[in-house]
């Protein structure tokens, strides 16, 4: 039986959380393995970790980050999530149902919002990215 880690039980806070994915996507938005796969992407993704927000924007393949949003900013579509499914989802090894944003979304966990098509057509992209902080951005 595995142990679970310790900080699936510890509380966290969401502006913890929103440092760990900014840390990690920071880690790679140079690393030409992720602009090559993104390269015919351009959108802006809006990550919502309970109440902190995140702007993830890819432009042709280049990824970067805006953490203090103005009023009314648009986006393309939006991942919102709790703070523990994104607590649960960034641990080492996931448990069951807490492994996939799609799994999350199923279990009301996480809501998708927006213009859905071009998360649906890089999905493989965007649960890549979304997992980073797991292991440190690679």
């Amino acid at each position: 039986m595995a142990v679970s880690e310790k900080s699936s039980t510890e509380p966290i806070s969401d502006l913890a959380l929103v440092e760990r994915l900014c840390i990690a996507i920071t880690s790679c938005s140079a690393d030409e393995l992720w602009v090559r796969r993104g390269r015919w992407l351009r959108v802006r993704c809006l990550i919502a970790i309970g109440n902190e927000t995140v702007m993830i924007v890819i432009d042709h393949g280049e990824l970067s980050l805006r953490h203090r949003l103005p009023p009314l900013f648009s986006w393309d579509f939006a991942i919102r999530g709790t703070t523990r499914a994104w607590a649960e989802f960034w641990q080492r090894t996931p448990a069951p149902g807490w492994h996939d944003l799609l799994a999350l979304s199923k279990r009301g966990e996480v809501h998708l919002e927006g213009n859905l098509h071009p998360l649906m057509a890089n999905l493989q992209y965007f649960k890549d990215l979304l997992a980073l902080p797991r292991d440190g951005g690679r």
